[in-house]
């Protein structure tokens, strides 16, 4: 029905996720069947690149958008916190051949006809149309459904930076470019600036925890590129911690590398927009 163009792996084009159907099950669940078809001249291992670090080798961080109700769908949760989708990949997709998968999630309302498919390892697959099925899920027990208002984004062309935010939770995106020197975690000084905005609006909010995540583009090895994103958003963190003035405020940090684009590795504005550390705190 569809088919990504890239990924942000180590294979690039040589992985695609194709998409055999996202369909409508009889007993109200729509259910979304992939193929991750290896081109390359070599094995993939799959780890966590579309699941959770507890659901290695699933595809359960594969999520939904219905974009007329503005909303997103995640996979449904077995009442154990196990994603509701096929038995986890053994070992690797060996060279060109294509490992079959699929996840359950709620059923749309029923004047929805198509969604949009988003994952860690590749862009976006828009206008993804529904089918109806004659098959049923097996019955499981399963957790309450997540489904999420979208939130709106807005950037700042001037210094890279974004903004996304709900009812109740802001995340401010900063470009790594702006922050820091190429390969490294030490601040920038242009960057004080836009930190003491950060502070002031993590002042005036309420939130007791703020999560700080850093991110790179698919450029280099993981074996750099985790630990780089790791030290920036600790660095971030740091500085962040000194300017706040207001109590009682604790910080979560994290480096993901290139496991969790937002924009397309192919090109250099989205690799651009890739290379990022993002805070997240609550109203």
């Amino acid at each position: 029905m569809a088919s990504s163009i890239t990924s942000s792996s180590s294979l690039g084009d040589d992985l695609k996720i194709e998409v055999y159907a996202l369909e409508r099950l009889d007993n109200d669940l729509l259910r979304l069947r992939i193929g991750i078809k290896n081109d390359s001249n070599e094995s993939f291992v799959l780890f966590d690149g579309l699941s959770s670090a507890t659901d290695q080798g699933t595809a359960g961080a594969i999520t939904l958008i219905d974009a007329e109700n503005q909303q997103r769908y995640s996979s449904y949760k077995r009442i154990d916190g196990k994603c509701y989708c096929s038995a986890p990949l053994s070992g690797a997709i060996g060279s060109g051949t294509t490992a079959e998968m699929w996840v359950i999630y709620p059923e749309p309302p029923p004047e929805i006809s198509s969604m949009t498919i988003t994952t860690p390892l590749a862009p976006p697959i828009l206008d993804v149309p529904l089918t109806e099925s004659s098959d049923s899920a097996d019955e499981a027990e399963l957790a309450n459904p997540e489904i999420s208002d979208l939130t709106m984004l807005s950037d700042d062309t001037e210094d890279q930076t974004g903004r996304s935010e709900n009812n109740d939770e802001v995340s401010i995106i900063l470009s790594s470019d702006v922050l820091f020197e190429t390969d490294s975690a030490e601040l920038q000084q242009e960057a004080q600036e836009i930190l003491e905005q950060v502070a002031r609006e993590i002042d005036d909010a309420e939130s007791s925890t703020v999560r700080v995540d850093g991110h790179a583009d698919n450029t280099g090895s993981d074996s750099v590129n985790i630990p780089l994103s790791e030290e920036r958003a600790e660095s971030v963190e740091s500085t962040l911690d000194e300017m706040i003035t207001r109590s009682g405020v604790s910080f979560e940090v994290e480096g993901h590398g290139s496991s969790d684009p937002i924009a397309d590795n192919s090109t250099e504005e989205g690799r651009e927009r890739n290379r990022r550390v993002t805070v997240t705190f609550e109203k």
